[in-house]
């Protein structure tokens, strides 16, 4: 089993956040694994025959079976950043996976036949960055700059998420709540404030990954939340995502 990650460089950096190769072809692993949500939009590139798919932004989890995923390549988009590479709004892929051949057309069979005959994994990663180059190029600035208050409320909500209310955020960029929600759930992909809860909960994650002893009630007071109740009760934005603090806080694994 490989995986390999790749951060490409300017001007595709301020759109990708990570470009990556899974080849999976050893993996013996039966079990299906739950993958939590993690706030950003996804492409994975199937290399094996099918075309690939197109995932949203989720507020739940999605199951996958790893030993049915062979040699696959991915694109993680920063936030808001897949929207110049698609004509449908990022809201529609909420909670979506979308067949990658049904929005990108044959232009996905064009990039697949590139990446194939790569010999290394780094060439089909490169190969990958300046097919996405040409995509960046083609269109025009209009089409993948964001909002400024979109942009203005992704930074807002990345420094403060649980203390700046949508409203707050609303009035210093200049809009109202529900303009900014419109355009905020239309160019990133879900609404600011299920965002905000997305982003606290994936903090609250970082904090317990080192498996050592927790205060639970420092890490929910930390996250924003009231206490540790509302930490389990609300942090997760899925069923799923509260099984995954309770078996942490139970010390299971």
């Amino acid at each position: 089993m490989l995986l390999l990650t790749h951060r490409p460089g300017p001007p595709l950096s301020r759109y990708v956040e990570a470009l990556w190769y899974y080849d999976g072809h050893s993996a013996v692993h039966q079990c299906m694994e739950r993958v939590l949500p993690n706030g950003r939009f996804q492409i994975v590139i199937d290399l094996s025959g099918r075309s690939g798919a197109v995932c949203g932004l989720r507020s739940h989890y999605i199951a996958i079976e790893p030993a049915a995923i062979q040699t696959v390549v991915g694109i993680v988009f920063r936030p808001g950043g897949a929207r110049g590479f698609f004509s449908m709004p990022a809201s529609d892929f909420y909670n979506q996976i979308v067949p990658l051949d049904a929005v990108w057309g044959p232009w996905v069979r064009q990039v697949q036949e590139r990446l194939v005959v790569m010999i290394t994994a780094e060439g089909k990663l490169r190969a990958l960055e300046t097919a996405l180059l040409h995509a960046l190029k083609s269109g025009s600035d209009a089409q993948f700059v964001l909002h400024a208050a979109v942009q203005y409320s992704l930074k807002a909500f990345r420094q403060l998420p649980h203390i700046r209310t949508v409203s707050d955020v609303a009035r210093d960029a200049g809009l109202s709540r529900r303009r900014l929600c419109q355009l905020f759930h239309e160019q990133v992909g879900m609404t600011p404030k299920l965002y905000c809860r997305l982003i606290r909960f994936r903090h609250v994650l970082r904090q317990i990954a080192d498996g050592g002893p927790i205060d639970w009630a420092d890490v929910a007071t930390a996250g924003g939340y009231y206490d540790q109740a509302h930490l389990i009760t609300s942090s997760g934005t899925s069923q799923a995502s509260r099984q995954a603090l309770m078996s942490r806080r139970c010390g299971r694994p």
